[in-house]
């Protein structure tokens, strides 16, 4: 069992949870309110916000949640979030924002949405990790936790920028865990699959087996000191092999279930 006192003492007071309006992200934030950390949720919409802000104050009587609308598929985005966060002691950062329903071959996409797709999921990321690691580090005690997916793991034909973005949360992770770890900050890339968030089921409907975000969010936070990465027990035999595959099969196979996915049918791409 968590000792949540010895959680929000290594954790809080603070985390700052992005992408923490719904889904994954507002597991989490609903989580770490359980175990006494005071969540800041980071979405682009407040009318979102301020209902995931009202279920976890109601689930959690005594925390105090805050709620911070910007968009970081914009190069101020991640500005505004240092800026509001000013003062606090944060001693988590989540970073979930980056699910992407829109099935579409690389060059069909404008260019305009894949920009903002890059500094949403690359530049963002990577500024707030850097800015809230740095004040975590003379303290020597936080946590970052990156999400990612089994589509990190392959080339996914219709889905090129978000799988490439995976990638780069598991890799950036990884050399962060033994970076940071010496300062006493652990680190966590959780990769999971198919889960059934709002977005997702909105897509492509409820898929039956798919994980829930309330696990997600409550093993990830049991692991976040056991890094770099934790895989999601539904989705291991899958990664394992994705890894040991021939390259030009995974792509082959991991774009025909993503194109499975976009037609309606279940079984499609994690």
């Amino acid at each position: 069992m968590t000792d949540h006192a010895a959680f929000a003492e290594k954790y809080g007071p603070w985390a700052v949870v992005v992408g923490g309006s719904e889904g994954i992200g507002s597991a989490f934030a609903n989580e770490l309110a359980h175990r006494g950390i005071n969540p800041i949720l980071v979405a682009r919409t407040q009318a979102t916000l301020d209902e995931a802000a009202s279920e976890i104050r109601a689930a959690n009587p005594g925390a105090e949640v805050r709620t911070l609308a910007v968009d970081l598929s914009v190069p101020e985005g991640a500005e505004q979030v240092i800026a509001a966060t000013e003062g606090l002691e944060v001693g988590a950062l989540v970073y979930n924002v980056g699910s992407e329903p829109n099935y579409g071959q690389f060059i069909e996409h404008d260019w305009e949405m894949l920009a903002g797709r890059l500094q949403r999921n690359y530049v963002s990321k990577a500024r707030l990790v850097h800015h809230f690691a740095r004040l975590m580090a003379p303290r020597g005690r936080g946590a970052l936790v990156l999400m990612g997916s089994v589509a990190g793991f392959g080339g996914s034909p219709g889905f090129a920028l978000y799988a490439a973005s995976k990638a780069f949360s598991h890799t950036l992770g990884e050399a962060l865990w033994f970076e940071l770890g010496q300062r006493g900050i652990d680190v966590l890339t959780p990769v999971v699959g198919q889960t059934n968030t709002p977005t997702m089921v909105k897509a492509y409907g409820r898929v039956d087996g798919a994980a829930e975000p309330a696990d997600i969010a409550r093993e990830a936070l049991d692991q976040v000191a056991d890094g770099p990465i934790w895989i999601e027990g539904k989705v291991q035999e899958l990664v394992q092999g994705r890894i040991a595959a021939d390259p030009a099969e995974r792509v082959r196979t991991i774009g025909e279930r993503a194109a499975r996915l976009a037609a309606g049918n279940p079984v499609g791409v994690s």
